[in-house]
């Protein structure tokens, strides 16, 4: 393995920044104007590639670098298909780069950051892939013609865009370089946020079962490599690969998320309400 120093860690890490902004802008571009029947998916997509960004800057400062938040650019296009083509070449790209930059670094809290990544990147690959399998190019319904009043009116909303859109890079600096303390990749307040999407899935898969969520189970176990949880996720893992192909992959990704945390949070047990002595005694 390459050995590498924190120049060239943050030069790396400031790529893929670069190329989860990327991702950002155009996935939005599309959700926004050509993807209209599958807006909401990608918008999902799109957040994810924001967290990501957030974590990738949160390590750049970490290591006493600048997180470069250049603005960036999307090319317009007018066909569905078109942009479904260009979403999976972007996924491919990322996944190529994320691994290439893996083997580059030579941090392991860094590699498992860049792994857990990566699991995010092929489910979006999938997602894409799915949509391009279902879609035909169908071109947006925009209105023809010249129009003097909309031209200008477009063109000051798009003068609004883009002062909104450098607001959000100004906001998000100082809050990297200035606010956010140097720590790596997720925090406490990320990994809440992704727990809520694992039991939104969850909970989609269970209602068709004729079941509701019952919010008493949990156990107030801490996250640990030997959670007691693990075996259930690897079991209801092993049941959708055969009976429920649609919901595999996502249990897939669940698994792969609960790996990067049994391993890599700094978990110190509950600190609060009533879980706070079963963690004690997990």
């Amino acid at each position: 393995m390459v050995d590498t120093n924190n120049d060239e860690q943050i030069r790396l890490l400031n790529a893929d920044i670069r190329g989860e902004h990327d991702a950002i802008v155009h996935y939005l571009t599309h959700a926004w104007t050509v993807a209209e029947v599958y807006g909401p998916r990608i918008e999902s997509i799109a957040r994810d590639e924001m967290r990501h960004l957030k974590w990738l800057a949160h390590t750049v400062v970490s290591l006493q670098g600048v997180p470069d938040l250049t603005p960036r650019h999307a090319e317009p296009v007018a066909v569905l298909k078109e942009a479904l083509v260009i979403d999976i070449a972007a996924e491919n790209e990322a996944i190529a780069q994320y691994a290439d930059h893996r083997e580059r670094i030579d941090d392991p809290r860094i590699q498992a950051l860049l792994s857990r990544i990566i699991v995010d990147e092929k489910d979006h690959r999938r997602q894409f892939q799915e949509m391009a399998e279902q879609t035909e190019g169908t071109a947006p319904d925009f209105e023809a013609g010249p129009n003097v009043a909309v031209a200008e009116v477009a063109q000051h909303l798009q003068t609004l865009l883009g002062f909104e859109y450098q607001q959000i890079l100004n906001y998000l600096f100082q809050y990297f370089v200035a606010v956010h303390g140097p720590s790596l990749g997720m925090n406490d307040e990320d990994r809440a946020v992704e727990e809520m999407k694992h039991l939104g899935w969850i909970a989609e898969a269970l209602t068709p079962m004729g079941q509701y969520p019952d919010w008493r189970k949990a156990s107030g176990h801490r996250v640990s490599p030997d959670s007691p949880q693990k075996p259930v996720y690897q079991h209801v893992l092993a049941w959708a690969e055969q009976e429920s192909p649609d919901f595999a992959p996502l249990m897939r990704r669940i698994l792969a998320h609960q790996e990067y945390q049994w391993h890599n949070a700094d978990a110190s047990g509950w600190t609060v309400g009533p879980l706070k002595d079963a963690g004690k005694k997990a």
